[in-house]
């Protein structure tokens, strides 16, 4: 088939529009900043931006302005007189909790302290063993050397003198409590000297009998018997027990206290 001049021409102006369809859209699509501050406005760019707390920023006052927890501080009992501190250590208290159940007599009295060596921080002034057991005169002790004092006159003197002479302990009778002093011969304090210690000279019975501490006759059994019994039961309490036969300075009392050994001196 013969093709003619005008059938060419046809045939090119058909593509030229087919070609130029294809590219229009592109050259009128307009162009678009793809930056987010082109869609906002110029008078908006300017204008101070509102300041927006989070949740956790608000929070932060709340927790500031919380409320202050408040607790129960630990009070114990006032010293009288002021000793190491201006309050009486825990176990003092409860010390003079047992002294009251014991039915001692007892008040507490001002620190004492004649010097480096000799005192007491928390002193009291017993003036009984128990709720019948007087003890005279008033001794100043310090409270633990009142409590094992106190247990040996009701649970170990008392006891004896039912059995062996049918009577109750009206009074106990000391020589010696708080002195400061050292021991006899030698360059070491004596416990009196903290008022670790008590020397009994005598025990009168609720018969008016009166039994003092010394080496008793060969005859006096039953006197005997009866001191040997409550000084050997002291030994089961005091860290010290001296007594007549142990030498000439304890030939007339017992001597008791709460010396921490290795094994009780009970002489």
């Amino acid at each position: 088939m013969r093709r003619t001049p005008l059938a060419g021409l046809a045939a090119l102006t058909v593509c030229s529009a087919l070609l130029s369809g294809c590219l229009m859209p592109d050259l009128l699509v307009p162009y678009a900043d793809p930056s987010p501050t082109a869609a906002v406005p110029v008078a908006q760019v300017d204008a101070p931006q509102p300041v927006v707390q989070t949740q956790q920023a608000m929070a932060q006052p709340q927790q500031a302005m919380a409320q202050p927890v408040f607790g129960f501080p630990n009070v114990t009992k006032p010293l009288f007189g002021g000793g190491a501190g201006n309050f009486m250590p825990a176990e003092e208290v409860q010390c003079r909790q047992q002294l009251k159940r014991l039915g001692v007599s007892f008040r507490d009295i001002p620190r004492i302290r004649d010097s480096e060596s000799c005192g007491i921080d928390y002193p009291v002034e017993v003036r009984s063993l128990g709720r019948t057991i007087a003890l005279k005169p008033a001794a100043k002790l310090n409270c633990a050397m009142a409590v094992e004092a106190a247990l040996w006159a009701q649970r170990d003197l008392a006891p004896a003198a039912r059995t062996r002479y049918l009577s109750g302990i009206a009074e106990v009778r000391q020589m010696s409590s708080y002195s400061c002093r050292k021991i006899a011969g030698s360059r070491s304090m004596s416990e009196h000297s903290k008022g670790n210690a008590l020397d009994i000279g005598a025990i009168k019975l609720k018969n008016g009998r009166l039994i003092s501490v010394h080496r008793p006759g060969p005859f006096a059994f039953r006197e005997r018997s009866f001191l040997r019994k409550v000084r050997g039961e002291a030994c089961g309490r005091f860290g010290t027990v001296l007594g007549p036969g142990y030498n000439r300075a304890h030939a007339d009392h017992f001597h008791l206290d709460l010396k921490q050994r290795r094994s009780v001196a009970c002489h």
